[in-house]
């Protein structure tokens, strides 16, 4: 007897090629019939008037604390079924600890991770602002092998981050080229999106070049200098992205559907020399370094969109001003927006939403054929406080918005971006795809009526219009409730 068959489903299959009606099948996890289904089933799901796909397959999140919250509903409920976490330079570690600790928890979704570089360079230089020494260069290689046979998928890097702002290409291609020679990715927060966005890309080309990796490209995104001339640099940068697959680096990115990105405010706002050796807010207390940075500082706050556009969403030394932009902020307490944000930073961080994106620059780049649909999400817990609602709702998000409602791609191309592209751009090889043998994670929704409901007023609202979410052959969200017994599993490297 079959554990499960979805009947009649309109089935897109994660290649982008058309729709086709047909029954699935599964047993023991795996899919194992497709067509006519007349085998007895002890579960059969009516799905006449809904579509079925694959479960969405998230490249690029941050889910290191799935130990101590194993349901990740927010992102099941999204059908999110397998999570790539480790991303933007950041993970665990080590790595084989890491994933059997995710193993014993014994998640809701599927999890993969990336090993993230600047992990690696603080385990050998910590916070050093230099080049590594032919010794430490050495380490760091053999830390990234040790991590990629433990499990790892690739490498990640923040570059726009302390300690990978201090790392070199030189640096990045040697390490990759162990990543390589393991099968594993370099998945990169590039440099820059703002002023020197274009060499970003070529530095991530190079690298690709020299170690013979895949470059992944984070969360693309592109900043304008407010008051500056529109130029259509999205258009500049899909081209860039083009030309260099054509000369042979295997090139692609992702990216998620809002006009807005999330990070800690002093990452985008105080130049990375300033975080050296950990002393980043005894710095910014000097007021030599404060003149020294107070141009450099209001320039990049210019390219953000100016302190009106950036949103404090936990301000740790101050949560009164929680909600509050940078400028309301500076206002409430008498100051500029230069030294409110310096000040901010002294008094423990903040966590911000940068209300900095061009809805016409994302329609453009997520339309793109070589860009797939990631969520940039953290795990959260709590319903409270202020949060970006890419947690909540980035994949329903897609098909509302850019599918049903605007008509820019069709269900079958928007479904391939968010299942078979990043399953295979991380080596996932029997997952992505509704094919028999493949992993049973499935997502069954009403296409019209499918959509995110979180916002930035409101952020923390499940997506609605999924009727089932199935992860390894196991019903984990029948429509209405997250079942109680978890079937996720850890994925690792080959």
């Amino acid at each position: 007897m079959l554990d499960l068959v979805i009947r009649s489903a309109k089935v897109c299959d994660g290649t982008g090629n058309p729709w086709y009606r047909a029954d699935v099948a599964v047993k023991d996890g795996r899919i194992v019939a497709i067509g006519v289904v007349k085998a007895k089933a002890r579960r059969v799901i009516d799905a006449r008037r809904l579509v079925l796909s694959p479960g969405f397959v998230d490249i690029h999140a941050h889910h290191e604390d799935i130990v101590a919250h194993p349901s990740a509903d927010n992102m099941l409920r999204q059908g999110v079924t397998t999570s790539v976490s480790g991303n933007c330079g950041f993970s665990a570690w080590p790595i084989g600890k890491s994933l059997a600790n995710v193993a014993a928890c014994k998640p809701a979704i599927n999890y993969a991770t990336f090993v993230g570089h600047g992990e690696i360079r603080q385990q050998v230089m910590g916070e050093a602002n230099r080049k590594p020494t032919v010794a430490e260069l050495r380490k760091m290689c053999r830390l990234a092998d040790r991590a990629m046979s433990e499990g790892a998928v690739g490498m990640s890097t923040g570059l726009f981050y302390v300690p990978g702002a201090y790392a070199d290409v030189a640096e990045l291609a040697a390490i990759s080229k162990v990543v390589a020679a393991r099968g594993g990715i370099y998945a990169s927060h590039k440099r820059s999106a703002g002023g020197k966005l274009f060499e970003s890309f070529a530095e991530a080309a190079e690298i690709g070049k020299r170690a013979g990796i895949g470059i992944e490209i984070s969360h693309l995104k592109v900043l304008h200098r407010r008051g500056r001339t529109k130029a259509d640099r999205a258009a500049k940068v899909l081209e860039a992205v083009a030309r260099y697959r054509e000369e042979g680096i295997e090139f692609s990115c992702d990216t998620h559907p809002y006009p807005a990105t999330n990070t800690m405010l002093s990452a985008p706002t105080i130049p990375p020399w300033v975080s050296q050796d950990g002393r980043l807010a005894e710095r910014l207390a000097d007021p030599a370094i404060r003149r020294r940075i107070r141009k450099e500082v209001a320039g990049k706050i210019a390219w953000l969109g100016g302190p009106e556009k950036i949103q404090l969403a936990r301000c740790d030394g101050d949560r009164s001003l929680d909600g509050l932009t940078v400028a309301e902020a500076a206002t409430k307490r008498g100051r500029n927006p230069v030294d409110t944000v310096m000040d901010l930073i002294v008094a423990g961080g903040a966590n911000c939403i940068f209300h900095a994106l061009r809805p016409a620059d994302i329609a453009r780049i997520l339309c793109d054929p070589l860009v797939c649909i990631a969520s940039d999400s953290d795990i959260i817990v709590r319903r409270t406080g202020v949060v970006h609602p890419r947690n909540y709702g980035t994949f329903p998000r897609v098909i509302r918005e850019y599918v049903r409602e605007r008509k820019l791609l069709p269900l079958e191309e928007a479904v391939r971006k968010m299942t078979a592209m990043p399953a295979r751009k991380v080596g996932l090889r029997d997952r992505g795809l509704i094919a028999v043998g493949f992993k049973a994670d499935l997502v069954a929704f009403d296409p019209s009526r499918i959509a995110d409901r979180a916002t930035f007023a409101s952020p923390h609202r499940y997506p609605v219009g999924i009727r089932a979410i199935i992860v390894n052959g196991h019903l984990a969200f029948d429509g209405r409730t997250v079942s109680e017994t978890t079937a996720g599993e850890v994925i690792r490297n080959g």
